[in-house]
């Protein structure tokens, strides 16, 4: 197995002995074999096709433009060219080296991102390659024990602010997480309080708590979107303890500080777990049939092991299925938290770590499908960017070259996902199209006058727009 698997290589590489459908092995009770995505080869046979169709008839909206002259008289074939300059389907990731490179020492989980930041000019590659990518970010620094690990002492606020500063003056909308994770003896959780806990006093847990949700909101009500406000509420229910309304007042205390702030339940297990999804939907319906200003669920997608990554690549249709489910609540549904660790796709696939790359790139299209075809998924979050949390899952190496997976969503995202078109109006002065949400610029040409506007496309929403030439 090992020594076929090894053979991998590009699209029309001599080594290549195997054609493009030859089947190779079976993993799991399914059938592996070579497909060629993009100009890569993926070990599996995967059938997208439904995921794309479904992206076609249920991501894409109706565009109508109509163009007139100052006189509101019809214009008859006008050259109109429509190109789209941005989503409005966040594609976000979790940026948390930046955290290391303004706080350093003073936030506890850096290790792993070495001994010393790295230069100020690799960092502003860092961010240049970030904002190529990405329109919405999540940012990890209000775990509670990493932000106060000790009573009273704030680590990680003005880290997260400079971040958020930064992330606002590039117009990328940010999510703070997490407020409320009840997961000790872990991040989640201080050990101060963990030692309340375990003393039986939960009425000063909680009473620090609420206070503690208070003083990050308030903080940072200009510069987050935002909030996880609880994460993983059936998993980790350790703040249960504290009162069984600890999760509809966490919310309240959002919202009254910031209406505008738009609040998240996060959940983790529920694509993959039907016992976690229901006891999750179950709780979540109950909070918003008594008014809990809940506003978005979050569906975390990790995979850790090459057992989670071959399991869900033959599930692929179940997860859609789960994400169906969780679209009854009512809300729109954020993909919080995916990633996909390069251990998981060696030891799945018994490949070297160049090949194992190439195939992580070619995994994330097909997730990115997957989640993308749903009508009620509104954002898709990578976990993370560079010396991500899980080994080898992130887009940049070491040395912040680019990984394929990098190359691989920056052409799903900002060529296939994007629309452009060149259209003539008709009789009655219009063109009509399918798009993808977001803003584009439209060019129109009548003789020597051409002119440039910008529209505004939404998912949800009639889109007729009437242009006026020479206004």
């Amino acid at each position: 197995m090992s020594k076929t698997l090894k053979s991998f290589r590009r699209i029309g590489e001599e080594e290549s002995a195997m054609t493009s459908r030859a089947c190779l092995l079976i993993i799991l009770g399914f059938l592996v074999c070579s497909l060629s995505f993009g100009g890569r080869v993926l070990p599996i046979d995967i059938d997208v096709s439904t995921f794309e169709e479904r992206i076609e008839t249920d991501r894409k909206v109706q565009v109508e433009i109509e163009i007139i002259d100052r006189d509101g008289e019809k214009s008859e074939n006008i050259s109109v060219s429509a190109r789209q300059l941005s989503h409005e389907f966040y594609f976000g990731n979790a940026p948390e080296y930046l955290l290391y490179a303004y706080a350093q020492t003073s936030y506890n989980r850096g290790r792993r991102f070495g001994i010393r930041p790295l230069p100020e000019e690799d960092l502003q590659e860092y961010k240049r390659l970030y904002l190529e990518l990405f329109n919405f970010a999540t940012l990890p620094s209000f775990y509670w024990a990493d932000y106060e690990s000790t009573e009273g002492r704030i680590r990680l606020a003005e880290a997260s602010e400079k971040i958020a500063q930064w992330l606002s003056e590039n117009e990328v909308p940010v999510k703070g997480h997490t407020l409320v994770w009840g997961n000790p003896p872990s991040v989640g959780v201080p050990a101060w309080i963990e030692v309340k806990g375990k003393l039986g006093q939960w009425a000063e847990v909680r009473e620090y708590l609420f206070s503690r949700v208070t003083r990050e909101v308030e903080e940072f009500k200009d510069l987050i979107q935002y909030w996880d406000v609880v994460n993983e509420p059936i998993v980790q229910p350790w703040f249960d303890s504290i009162g069984s309304d600890y999760i509809a007042e966490s919310f309240r205390i959002v919202k009254e500080i910031d209406p505008d702030a738009i609040t998240v339940l996060n959940e983790y297990g529920v694509l993959v777990n039907e016992r976690t999804r229901r006891a999750f939907i179950s709780r979540a319906g109950q909070l918003t049939n008594e008014g809990t200003p809940i506003d978005v669920i979050g569906a975390e997608a990790h995979i850790f092991t090459a057992q989670d990554l071959l399991g869900q690549l033959r599930s692929l249709e179940s997860i859609y299925l789960a994400i169906d489910e969780l679209a009854q609540l009512g809300k729109p549904i954020h993909i919080s938290e995916f990633q996909i660790p390069l251990p998981a796709v060696i030891d799945a696939f018994d490949v070297s770590i160049s090949e194992a790359e190439e195939i992580q790139a070619e995994i994330a299209r097909i997730f990115y499908k997957v989640f993308f075809s749903h009508p009620a998924v509104e954002a898709i979050t990578y976990w993370n960017f560079y010396r991500a949390w899980q080994s080898g899952s992130g887009f940049l190496r070491d040395d912040l070259s680019i990984k394929p997976i990098f190359d691989e969503l920056k052409r799903l995202i900002h060529e296939e996902w994007k629309t452009s078109v060149r259209l003539e109006t008709d009789i009655s002065g219009k063109v009509a199209f399918n798009g993808f949400a977001g803003k584009y610029e439209v060019s129109v040409e009548s003789g020597a006058l051409s002119e440039t506007f910008i529209i505004d496309v939404k998912k949800g929403e009639k889109n007729e727009f009437t242009l006026v030439l020479g206004q």
